[in-house]
Formats: C-alpha cells, structure tokens, sequence
C-alpha cells in the first residue's frame, strides 16, 4: 500500500508550469480523477530526481526531438536516462515520443513530407488504443527503438509503440479545446500559419473540429491512459479487486465510434 498517492511528473517546453497543466489536457484530468499528484515542469530547468517520482510525462514542442543544437535537448535525454534507469516509467506524446523513442535506441528525425496535421485515423494492434481519430500535428516522425511492440501505424509513420513499462504516441491523445487556443496563439501570424493552404487545415476549423470531438477525444484518451497507469502501476489492474478506471462506465470504443 502506498504511503502516498503517486506522482506524475509532467514535462513540457518554451513554457510556464502553468501552462504546462493545461497543455497535459486529458492526462493532467485522468491522472487527478485516479488521486495521482500531477507536477509540472519544464525543460531546462531543474527537475526533481526522477526516484521521487513515480512516472514522467514528456508533451509536445516546436523544436525537433532529433536536432542537438536545441539548448535544453542534452539534459533532458539525461533525465530520461537516469529516469530509467530508476525504473521510472514514461510517456512520450509527440516530441515526447519522439524523444522517448530515439533515448531508448530508435530514431527521431523530420517528416520529410509525412507530416499529419489536423484528426487521423490510424491502424492499430491493440486493445489500449483505437483507430481514432486522433489529433495529429507534427513535422517529425520517430521510429519505434527495435526491441519495441508497435501499438500502431498510420501510412506515413509509426503512431504508438511500447517498450517495458514506457508508451510513446505520436499523435495528441490529451488535446482539449483549451490546449488547442494555445497552441492557435503561438501560430497566429507565423510562418507556420501562413502554409496551412497548403496543409489543407484552417485554424477554425481545427478549433471546431476539437470542440467537437472533445467528449469522444476524452472517452479515447482515458482508455490509453489507463493501459499506461496499469503498466505503470500508476493505478490497480482490472484483476485488483480495485476501481483502476478500466471499467469505470464511461462509453466503450464502440460507443465512441456509433
């Protein structure tokens, strides 16, 4: 029995700690509705030794998961590694998994054209993720370390693999309506911005899209994060005798899709 509710640890990048809670979207909402205790942090600055933790969270950034001329990228691929070597378990999203996936003896690089922008659906090969959609917006794409499972492809990359007790996705399972205004507030008026003609997206419609698909976006995300918190053992398994979330009532994957 834990003397204390356990500790996730959520890093993110180019922001506050505050807005590092509200860009971890669904994960920071799963982690405090299962009484894990969610601390914000964010790269370059000092983190708390990953034995103090119970599991790390990596999100999302601008800056490529390949590319060492990003001041802050030594240090954190460190942490990761002293992380686990501790046998603290991770959760790479985006960057993150990209990140996640070239510490553990993969690759990260850029897309080079198998960029997804915008709700996708993927193929999957387990039961913890679904075929979506899910929220896609990146520029880079990992593959998965070669000792990795592959939980799931899209035609242009790999979307999920795991490996021991670490997940890493390449898509947003945690976007929520407000995460998205900040990412819409960073883009407004950049470069970025100024290619989604060519992208086929508007910042609109995304925010329309994300509204909407918010509950379902949920639904999916609960589900990939309570396959996580089990390995992690973050939460109690199906087979506990405990409420882990698994089976908590909330709609089914098929449900979801009706």
């Amino acid at each position: 029995m834990r003397a204390s509710p356990p500790t996730l640890l959520v890093i993110g990048h180019d922001a506050s700690p505050e807005t590092v809670l509200v860009q971890s979207g669904t994960l920071a909402g799963w982690a405090r509705a299962h009484g894990l205790t969610v601390v914000p942090a964010v790269a370059g600055t000092e983190l708390p030794d990953p034995s103090e933790v119970d599991a790390v969270a990596v999100l999302g950034s601008v800056q490529g998961a390949w590319d060492d001329s990003v001041p802050w990228l030594a240090s954190e691929i460190a942490y990761l590694q002293r992380a686990m070597a501790a046998d603290v378990p991770v959760l790479g999203i985006c960057f993150g998994g990209q990140l996640l996936a070239r510490v553990l003896g993969g690759s990260a690089n850029p897309a080079d054209g198998r960029h997804e922008n915008g709700f996708r659906t993927i193929t999957t090969f387990c039961d913890a993720i679904d075929d979506g959609p899910w929220m896609e917006f990146h520029f880079d794409s990992f593959t998965a370390p070669p000792t990795a499972e592959v939980l799931a492809r899209s035609e242009r990359c790999d979307q999920a693999f795991r490996l021991d007790r670490h997940l890493g996705v390449q898509f947003h399972p945690e976007i929520t309506p407000d995460e998205f205004e900040i990412w819409a507030g960073r883009w407004t008026g950049t470069p970025l911005e100024d290619r989604f003609d060519e992208l086929g997206i508007t910042t609109a419609g995304l925010r329309a899209e994300v509204a909407e698909r918010a509950e379902s976006s949920r639904v999916r995300s609960w589900r990939l994060f309570d396959d996580f918190g089990v390995r992690a053992g973050l939460v109690p398994g199906p087979d506990s005798g405990l409420d882990s979330g698994l089976d908590s009532g909330f709609p089914t994957t098929a449900e979801v899709r009706a």
